[in-house]
């Protein structure tokens, strides 16, 4: 019976050193992985040369297209416009440009998205040129936070519309040019009820 006892202890000995030895052949260990999606955001013209027609006297009223897309629900956007030059180049012009109509604002209509609080879609214009476009004097305007009907995304197209005045009918006839910048950023939500704009 002893005998049996120490050879029953020495089976399991060795089979301790067995199990030992197998469970130090393999081994596993598992990491975590975290990755943080940023905000991004593109904006492009839908028509990059926009033809605003011709004019005598009067107003023009131009539609320009543009698409916004970001992966956030609420987007801050503003344009920046110029004057129509003769010959489409602003430097040292011997003929007086036609004037952007600047207290009518600037018209921002994105597609499904409305102003984040509600409010005007009209960015109000400076009277006096306060940035340049392209060597263009521009007027920028305010911004305004515009937020998405989708969820998660802004992917819409935005028409922005603004108006020029000929004023004199003695204005030289030809080719007139200016630039109009749509200017898009991404407003993170935070996850904060009420923040992100």
């Amino acid at each position: 019976m002893k005998k049996l006892l120490v050879a029953v202890l020495a089976l399991a000995v060795v089979g301790g050193f067995a199990a030992a030895a197998r469970a130090d052949l393999e081994g596993s260990a598992v990491a975590a992985i975290h990755l943080k999606v940023t905000a991004n955001i593109s904006v492009t013209p839908q028509t990059p040369i926009v033809d605003a027609g011709s004019l005598q006297i009067g107003e023009v009223i131009v539609p320009i297209p543009f698409m916004v897309h970001a992966n956030t629900e609420a987007v801050k956007m503003w344009v920046t416009a110029t004057d129509l030059y003769k010959g489409d180049i602003p430097v040292a012009p011997t003929v007086h440009p036609i004037p952007l109509q600047t207290g009518e604002g600037a018209l921002i209509e994105p597609e499904r998205a409305s102003v984040k609080g509600g409010g005007s879609n009209v960015a109000p214009l400076p009277s006096t040129p306060n940035d340049v476009l392209q060597g263009f004097p521009a007027y920028r305007s305010s911004q305004i936070t515009f937020e998405s009907a989708e969820a998660g995304n802004f992917s819409h197209p935005v028409v922005v519309t603004l108006a020029w005045t000929l004023a004199d009918n003695q204005q030289p006839v030809g080719d007139y040019g200016g630039r109009v910048m749509l200017s898009a950023m991404v407003v993170p939500d935070t996850g904060v009820p009420g923040s992100g704009g």
